[in-house]
């Protein structure tokens, strides 16, 4: 496990309590507007808002939805459904559901270029999603983020051994169009992921 450290017993006390705390009943789609503020350069900053693409809270509230098992969403380009569901996802499973979660871009780079562009801004904009992150060195770096629930999320590309079998709770995949037909002469990755 990882050490902590503390500056005090209110501190610990805090994080205690904090952990302790029994999950909030609350949709994807209603933690994105209670959690998530957007402050993306040239385009919109403020606080998530459900009304402006009513159309993918049904596809947000299945992500973490215990009727299915699961999801795949076709939308044109620019339609929001990365925000929707990758980084509502995400900031979700940080705060209000903990759960271990991987996701798969079509490359190395394009996976590394989501974590610098999209979570780290997830973490510097939404106080409260950064706060949950360790405050240790090797807690947050390009393709693993580590968080005070023991939560932990990976980024990676779809390759054989990156898609062999690992005890995570939610798989995501992003450009599955851009991903290989086959990986490895075994299969498409959305039949492979764990």
């Amino acid at each position: 496990g990882r050490t902590m450290s503390y500056k005090s017993l209110r501190e610990i006390v805090r994080t205690l309590a904090d952990n302790l705390r029994p999950p909030e009943r609350m949709t994807v789609a209603q933690a994105a507007e209670k959690y998530r503020f957007i402050n993306q350069p040239g385009a919109y900053v403020g606080q998530w808002d459900n009304s402006t693409a009513p159309y993918m809270v049904e596809p947000m509230n299945v992500f973490a939805s215990r009727d299915y098992n699961n999801m795949a969403f076709v939308g044109p380009a620019q339609s929001g459904k990365t925000d929707s569901i990758v980084i509502n996802g995400l900031a979700y499973s940080v705060k209000v559901d903990p759960m271990d979660t991987m996701l798969y871009c079509p490359t190395n780079t394009a996976a590394r270029d989501f974590s610098i562009r999209r979570v780290d801004r997830l973490h510097r904009h939404s106080p409260e999603i950064g706060a949950m992150l360790l405050k240790s060195r090797d807690a947050d770096n390009v393709m693993d983020k580590h968080y005070v629930t023991g939560m932990i999320f990976t980024l990676s590309w779809p390759s054989v051994t990156e898609l062999a079998g690992r005890p995570v709770g939610r798989i995501i995949m992003t450009d599955f169009d851009r991903m290989p037909i086959d990986v490895g002469a075994d299969g498409n990755s959305f039949v492979l992921a764990p």
